[in-house]
């Protein structure tokens, strides 16, 4: 008999394997059954008893719960110890902030701490495209997620994981009848209400500008009874007009089968979510995956595993003005109208109606991504044998953004229209070989694997943008009178590997694990590009092996691990070691100039150097059950950008090998069978992770590096808050004053006055996730919450909405109102009308750490309630296994002090993403997309 096995374990542990001597009583139960977990890590699968390493395995089913929209990167938040993910933004079809162990490294760009990506042995890659790839697949098709976290389990990877590895499994076929899966789920969502603040009515905000007016502030004009009774008739909530409750669809249809010599998966699924945001349709996602895998002889077995996703998505201004939606619902006041009299939108006092850019000024970004896999594995003799496997991906994104002839924003610049078409080619291939040895006698087994393995990288990238439509109503690049600009470029990087794992084992008891690895790379310096052999030793006991533990059934589990190894981290640029030419025009002169990134020939390998001691238990046959970690990750040599290079002028840049970093931390992971029973079940579970970072060094004749309101400084966390500290409101006068430098109070603020803020950074020091599942005959539950601590962020929307030199203009905070007024007042905003010292003139709330805010949280990720029925109840009579009817929702509920929504990636899109530009996660809040509460109902049908 042979059957497959679920396993839950700590913090949702998922493991495959099989009942093996399997005994049927009459009843059709389980005598007895011996079970073997397995584990994979990519090049290979172990048993559970093997592994030597820290590795997490997360359940697809686990994942699966969330909305179509939700990126599998996003699901992973909160289910694995060390495991720190934050969306990048609440827009659907939106990607990850992924750490593996904390900071993954100090280079300021999107996706440069991503784990490397794995999808059933294809390696993808370990940056952002990396992750659209793992994003393209549905979670409908995971099996399980293993995650990889010390060098004992990643440095067989080599340079590519430094920062970790997530290995996705997909479902494949089972032998037997062919089993078909049809799955619906539809649903809404809707933005996430502002915790802790609120924005003014109309007669709050006409009584703040009477009042701003009476102490004369510039901008502020007087209101009369009649203007003032005209404007309280026009009061509405501008959030109202400009967002929605969105509508969610999905789709999935499946089909799994085979027998002995094969086995098939196939399935088709569709999404869409048309956003929270009036007039748009966010995005729309198409997806297809087979996986095929047969072993037609004894000696050779073959398999692949291929998959498509088409996602169209329309995209929202995500800037710093009204452009962006969710700056303009917060500005616009609530007495200001939608329309003008004459049915044109009115563009306000911001200048600019929202609604109708939305409409009149779109942005689309279609994406097409194949990915493939195929591998043939030959046993040459007995316990020798050789595999060989190609894997790669295709990614073709088309990005088209309009202004439509006669829009407001086309009318403001005079050009009669403008179109800009980008298209871009991603394409990327590896080759790994691998021979594997496998030997036992007696207790003894030897495990030896032998790789080499190559990759190949290819970037093509193409914009043209025209302006002035020839023909009005035609908005195509062809139809554009006067040629605006063109663009383009290609890219290309190669990387040559080699390496070897060995695992010994006695009797399952003593385990002994040990890999080497080194790797060409052409995005290095030509005087560095073969790295440092990376390596790892890692050792474990089975103590509940033992005979002394054997038979016993209060110790189920017991298991102690310890490693020690090195990885390299190769996620940079592709161009950082050449000195690149740029050619363009002056006049009718054609010329050319270096780029402003001067090429380092020497530019080497960061190394992360990594130890690990681990231990799992379980007890009362596993019905308790545990992981304990604490590592060490030194990260040294670290890529930075310095600028100013004084001999070839401050307007280049050079990335060197610029510092070192360590971080450590505790991981914690439990959970328990509560009541296991015939027909009721209740289990919990809970994962922590306790962080601590340093930055030990810089190079290059520094000891800081400041990123506005951030600094890299030795010997403090990296990132840490560099700011000018308030020391309040002066009670007797309403100035506020700050502190100096030294120490002192001033009133006279001064941005060089800003200092280190000690222990606080956009690093958390805590977080994890907790939960709980209950199942009772037909009916399951489950329970999820994430949370962090110890993290805090800069609430620039906070100083906004609060700044009454902003308020002549926009709508603010109810609280803008409490300012001080007498002496004597504490816990106030400064009087408006304080007489500003600052440098340049500057008036109105400064940036300074009044606005820096804790941004720890506890949110309630997920909740599912669902009702299964089965075969007994639906009668022979019916082609139909079993249905399934649930509800869910995702972030039902947030506890936080900061003010707006706590959990931020990306603060502005268009002021940290881009080129040359400084991303920092979690820096700032700045009217990102924000995140939703989703509500799904979802039926499945089993044939």
């Amino acid at each position: 008999m042979n059957v497959r096995l679920c396993i839950i374990t700590t913090a949702g542990l998922f493991f495959t394997g099989q009942f093996v001597n399997a005994q049927k009583k009459t009843n059709d139960s389980l005598k007895e059954a011996n079970i073997q977990e397995v584990v994979v890590t990519g090049y290979q699968k172990k048993s559970k008893d093997e592994v030597s390493s820290a590795i997490t395995v997360v359940s697809g089913k686990s994942l699966s719960n969330f909305s179509g929209s939700t990126m599998g990167s996003n699901a992973l938040q909160g289910k694995a110890a060390g495991v720190d993910v934050s969306a990048l933004n609440g827009k659907p079809g939106g990607g990850s902030a992924i750490n593996i162990r904390g900071l993954g490294n100090i280079t300021t760009s999107v996706g440069a701490s991503n784990p490397l990506y794995v999808i059933d042995g294809f390696i993808v890659g370990n940056d952002q495209r990396a992750q659209d790839v793992f994003n393209s697949i549905n979670p409908s098709d995971y099996e399980n997620i293993s995650v990889l976290k010390d060098a004992a389990a990643a440095a067989i990877y080599g340079s590519q994981g430094a920062n970790g590895v997530i290995v996705l499994t997909t479902k494949s076929g089972k032998s037997g009848k062919p089993v078909i899966t049809l799955s619906s789920r539809m649903g809404f969502s809707e933005r996430i209400n502002d915790i802790n603040f609120r924005m003014m009515n109309s007669a709050q905000k006409i009584d703040y500008e009477k009042q701003m007016f009476n102490l004369g502030i510039p901008g502020y004009t007087q209101w009369t009874d009649a203007r003032t009774n005209a404007a309280l008739a026009l009061d509405h909530n501008w959030q109202k007009d400009i967002l929605r409750t969105s509508f969610i669809e999905s789709y999935q249809v499946g089909i799994r089968g085979g027998n002995d010599k094969s086995k098939y998966t196939i399935s088709l699924g569709y999404d869409s979510d048309n956003g929270i945001v009036q007039n748009i349709h966010a995005y729309k996602r198409y997806t297809g995956r087979m996986k095929y895998e047969a072993n037609p002889t004894d000696r050779l077995s073959f398999g692949t595993s291929m998959g498509v996703n088409y996602s169209r998505s329309q995209e929202t201004r995500d800037r710093n003005n009204t452009q962006n939606p969710f700056r303009a619902m917060y500005a616009y006041n609530s007495f200001e109208p939608v329309y003008n009299q004459d049915g044109s939108y009115n563009a306000t006092r911001q200048g600019f109606p929202i609604l109708e850019a939305l409409k009149n000024n779109p942005e689309f970004i279609n994406s097409l991504i194949f990915d493939g896999n195929i591998f043939a594995q030959y046993k040459i003799t007995e316990g020798l044998n050789f595999k060989t496997q190609l894997g790669g991906y295709f990614n073709n994104i088309r990005r088209t953004s309009t202004i439509f002839r006669g829009s407001f924003l086309d009318n403001i610049l005079g050009i009669n229209g403008q179109v800009t078409e980008q298209n871009q080619n991603r394409f990327r291939y590896t080759n790994s070989n691998t021979l594997n040895y496998v030997k036992s006698f007696g207790d003894h087994s030897f495990d030896f694997l032998a790789l080499v393995e190559y990759t190949e990288f290819r970037n093509d990238f193409i914009s043209g943008t025209g302006r002035s439509f020839a023909i009005p109503s035609i908005s195509q690049l062809n139809n554009t009178v006067v040629p605006f600009a063109v663009a383009g470029y290609n890219e290309l990087f190669r990387t040559f590997s080699y390496g070897g794992f060995v695992t010994y084992d006695f009797a399952k008891k003593y385990v002994v694990t040990a890999s080497v690895r080194q790797d060409r790379d052409s995005r290095f310096g030509r005087n560095n590009n073969i790295s440092e052999p990376f390596w790892s030793v890692s050792g474990a006991w089975n103590i509940s092996n033992e005979n002394f533990l054997k038979d016993k059934n209060i110790v189920s589990l017991l298991k102690l691990r310890a490693s020690i190894g090195t990885r390299g981290y190769n996620n940079i640029g592709l161009n950082l070691n050449n000195v690149l030419m740029s050619g363009g025009a002056y006049g009718n002169f054609p010329t050319a100039a270096l780029n402003s990134n001067y090429g380092n020939p020497d530019l080497k390998w960061e190394v992360t150097r990594s130890q690990n001691y681990g231990a799992e238990f379980g007890f009362l046959k596993n019905r308790i059950r545990g992981t304990l970690d604490y590592f060490i990750d030194q990260k040294r040599d670290f890529i930075l950008a310095i600028p100013n290079l004084s001999s070839e002028g401050g307007a280049y840049s050079k990335n060197i090998n610029a510092g070192d970093l360590v971080n450590k931390g505790l991981e914690i992971s439990l959970s328990a069978d509560i009541i296991k029973s015939k027909d009721f079940n209740w289990s919990v579970r809970a994962n922590t992770s306790i962080m601590s970072y340093k930055l030990n060094k810089l190079r290059n004749g520094e000891t800081e590096r400041i990123y506005d309101i951030n600094i890299l400084r030795e010997g403090y966390e990296p990132f840490s808050f560099f700011l000018v500290r308030s020391a309040g409101v002066n009670p007797a006068n309403g100035n506020e004053m700050y502190y100096t430098k030294d120490g002192g109070l001033t009133e006279i603020y001064n941005s060089n006055d800003a200092v280190l803020l000690e222990n606080k950074s956009p690093l958390p020091r805590l977080f994890g996730g907790f939960g709980t599942s209950l199942s009772y005959k037909g009916i399951d539950l489950q329970a999820d919450f994430t949370y962090k601590s110890g993290n805090y962020t800069y609430n620039y929307m906070a100083r906004d909405m609060l700044n009454y030199s902003n308020g002549a203009l926009g709508n603010m905070r109810t609280d803008a109102a409490n300012y001080w007024t007498t002496p004597g007042q504490t816990n106030v905003l400064p009087r408006p009308n304080n007489p500003s010292n600052a440098p340049g003139g500057a008036t109105g709330l400064q940036t300074t750490d009044r606005f820096l805010q804790d941004a720890s949280y506890l949110r309630l990720r997920n909740v599912s309630i669902g009702y299964t029925i089965d075969k007994r109840t639906i009668g022979e009579s019916l082609p139909v296994n079993k249905i399934r009817l649930s509800l869910t929702g995702q972030n039902l509920a947030t506890w936080t002090k900061f003010q707006g929504d706590p959990e931020v990636s990306i603060g502005s899109g268009e002021n940290q993403t881009g080129a040359g530009q400084t991303f920092i996660s979690g820096a700032y809040a700045l009217y990102g997309y924000p995140a939703v509460k989703t509500y799904l109902f979802g039926i499945e049908i089993e044939f």
